[in-house]
């Protein structure tokens, strides 16, 4: 998708400069003939094409840009006087060396661009296969299924991607947020590390005291994820990771924890989470449970429309129920072949 965008880009700012390379032509033209300075605004065309487009475009551009100004561009308009040759051919030459120069550094700065843009995405990509492995380690406790983290992590791109074509987060939800909930989605029980396995594991309604114990694992995940974001405090993948697990078990009514935040007050992502991972947590079984189908899970959450969910959130999820439905059971059947 980049790619294509850069190329939309580069075909725009060529077109511009051949649009002027036109009108300094004309200006050269009408302002008395190739005597005057007029000439010298060409290298402002010439320079855009070869930044934007390269050597070899750019030289394209300096030869044609030499010819509107050379042999058929008088020296003096009104007496028709001509150029001497050897006038317009040094400034073609003159308009070459240019494009030449300024597409050689382009060039230049846009190999040592991707060259650090590989390795930066080779060390993101790493640190992020580190923190997925943690996750998994996590998700073996408690998750039969064991494909929870792929499933959250693609009904949370539905979800959000669904959400964007509101108006209210037009603004708000771009394909950069959209990957970033699609990639720190899977940490939103990280602190499950934390959590002693006579309660994960518990087969039995938990005591309440084994469910405020229980209830730390989002503090536990915060805490790991803000030692790493002190470090990295622009990164917006730990930003939004950090506000999932810490409060994804908010609820729309403030009656969640671990600070009791209601309605928008909740960040967006963490209400985002909250609808997915209760949908994936009633359709998968348990060691508690057996799973819900899909027509009693999203009457549940039905019920919990503007009480745990935020209302707008459970009206977009209903809209492609199906689609969910669709993501669920084809990442089932997936394990289950692998199996």
């Amino acid at each position: 998708m980049w790619k294509l965008q850069i190329k939309s880009k580069q075909f725009t700012f060529l077109i511009i400069a051949y649009l002027l390379t036109i009108i300094v032509a004309a200006s050269v033209y009408l302002t008395g003939g190739t005597h005057n300075a007029a000439t010298n605004f060409m290298n402002i065309p010439i320079i855009i094409a070869a930044f934007s487009n390269g050597r070899l475009k750019g030289t394209i551009h300096a030869i044609i840009s030499g010819i509107l100004v050379g042999p058929y561009m008088p020296l003096l308009t009104v007496s028709h006087t001509p150029q001497p040759t050897l006038n317009w051919v040094i400034r073609t030459l003159y308009y070459i060396i240019i494009a030449f120069i300024a597409g050689s550094f382009a060039e230049y700065y846009k190999m040592e661009f991707e060259k650090n843009n590989k390795i930066e995405k080779e060390i993101s990509e790493s640190h992020l296969a580190m923190i997925y492995a943690l996750v998994k380690l996590t998700e073996s406790r408690d998750d039969d299924t064991g494909a929870h983290i792929e499933r959250v992590s693609e009904l949370c791109r539905l979800l959000t991607e669904k959400l964007s074509h509101l108006p209210k987060y037009a603004d708000y939800i771009n394909e950069s947020y959209i990957d970033n909930m699609h990639k720190a989605s899977p940490l939103h029980d990280i602190g499950k590390v934390g959590i002693p396995d006579s309660i994960l594991l518990k087969p039995g309604k938990l005591e309440p005291e084994e469910f405020e114990k229980i209830k730390q694992h989002t503090v536990i995940g915060y805490k790991v994820l803000s030692e790493i974001q002190r470090k990295y405090p622009s990164n917006k993948f730990l930003e939004l990771g950090n506000n999932i697990v810490y409060y994804h078990h908010e609820k729309w009514d403030g009656s969640g924890y671990p600070k009791g935040l209601s309605q928008e007050s909740i960040p967006l992502s963490a209400r985002i989470m909250a609808l997915v991972d209760v949908y994936d947590a009633l359709r998968s079984k348990r060691i508690y449970k057996e799973p819900y189908c899909h027509e009693d899970s999203i009457q549940i959450i039905l019920e919990g429309k503007g009480k745990h969910f935020d209302p707008e959130i459970v009206d977009v999820f209903m809209e492609n129920e199906e689609e969910f439905c669709k993501v669920f059971d084809r990442s089932t059947a997936g394990l289950t072949t692998a199996t």
